[in-house]
């Protein structure tokens, strides 16, 4: 849901949505762009294309991010990297779901009685200014309605994720696709894509671990809901800087060696763990707390761990964390509602790992927000 004029002209195609029978969901990240291309069938949804372009230029400077930790979006290596990508995959949809990070919006979670759709839309048109810390003429604003529930007193309430996105950020992300000849129609703070790609509204409490190139976000989610939410600036290059460090090679030679073997060896090979494993074990005390701050507040507890991202492609890197954190690894499966080709099938546990945050944001249109 939307408030306002300026965030309903942003999103006017959003009404047409159900008439389209395609979609893509594009991922900018920090050191990548993912994309993937769902097409729609009366109730069948189908894999049409997919497509990741990553640079590793960040591995000689550490300044070469395309996207950074301010979401200060280098556009012109941005446009540069999505019209390569759209070339090679060469989509026939044109308009696009864009992932956006937590850290470059405002999100807060509103607890408000149970109103019909009209009732809640103007009462926060009325009411954002005190929930948002920002200049309302400045930001395009957004609602979702997360749950129902019965208060204390058993009045009937709903949770809402208000969500303050800066008009700034929008134009430039518009100016990006339009460059490459295609049509940003949505944009999506990443916990929700993720949420709607890899949980459904019936599973107990999970940890999802996104593991990227520069950071590495926590989110709890339960039946469908976003709990909790922590960040942490530890991810894949950290992890690639350390094993240089610590063998006293190249940046370059460090990331394949941590991309084949992670941390399994083999007899007569150095084990990379000690260099690997103290990085970790930062992630893992982010981990406890996050969950602690859960389980201390809610009435159940997180029961299952899943890691997703690039990061969870490092051999034995899912077997380790699930151990230190002490939850059991549940493997995430985006395309379990998705068909694809057979000849996909090898691939799907590192395809599952790179575009769920992809898959989530293409099927935002193509499922009913409840």
């Amino acid at each position: 849901m939307s408030i306002g004029a300026s965030i309903k002209n942003f999103f006017s195609d959003i009404t047409r949505f159900f008439t389209y029978r395609d979609m893509l969901g594009v991922d900018i990240g920090t050191v990548a762009v993912k994309l993937i291309e769902l097409r729609r069938s009366r109730d069948r949804i189908t894999l049409g294309n997919y497509g990741l372009l990553e640079t590793r230029e960040y591995l000689e400077r550490g300044n070469a991010a395309i996207q950074t930790g301010s979401l200060k979006l280098v556009e012109k290596d941005v446009a540069q990297y999505l019209a390569t990508l759209v070339h090679e995959v060469r989509p026939t949809a044109k308009n696009v779901v864009a992932s956006i990070p937590s850290f470059g919006v405002f999100v807060t979670p509103i607890e408000i009685p149970l109103l019909s759709n009209e009732e809640t839309e103007k009462l926060l048109s009325l009411q954002a200014r005190q929930y948002i810390p920002l200049p309302l003429e400045a930001v395009s604003l957004e609602w979702v309605k997360l749950e129902e529930f019965d208060n204390q007193r058993g009045a009937r309430f709903q949770r809402l994720l208000l969500t303050a996105i800066p008009k700034a950020i929008i134009a430039s992300y518009q100016a990006i696709f339009k460059s490459v000849g295609l049509k940003l129609v949505g944009l999506e703070v990443e916990s929700q894509a993720l949420v709607r790609s890899l949980v459904s509204r019936n599973d107990a409490p999970v940890l999802i671990l996104d593991i990227g190139a520069e950071s590495t976000s926590l989110t709890v989610v339960a039946k469908g809901v976003v709990r909790q939410i922590g960040q942490i600036d530890y991810g894949g290059v950290a992890l690639t800087t350390a094993v240089a460090r610590t063998l006293g090679i190249s940046q370059w030679r460090a990331e394949e060696l941590k991309r084949r073997r992670g941390l399994l060896s083999s007899p007569g090979e150095y084990d990379l763990s000690s260099a690997l494993t103290p990085f970790l074990d930062v992630i893992v005390r982010e981990c406890d707390r996050v969950r602690k701050v859960h389980d201390d507040t809610a009435r159940d507890h997180v029961e299952r761990l899943m890691v997703i991202g690039g990061g969870a492609n490092l051999p034995g890197i899912g077997e380790y964390l699930s151990a230190q954190i002490g939850l059991p690894l549940r493997f995430p499966y985006p395309f379990a509602s998705v068909s694809y080709p057979t000849e996909l099938e090898p691939a799907m546990k590192q395809l599952s790992n790179e575009f769920s945050l992809s898959l989530g944001l293409a099927r935002k249109f193509f499922i009913p927000e409840e």
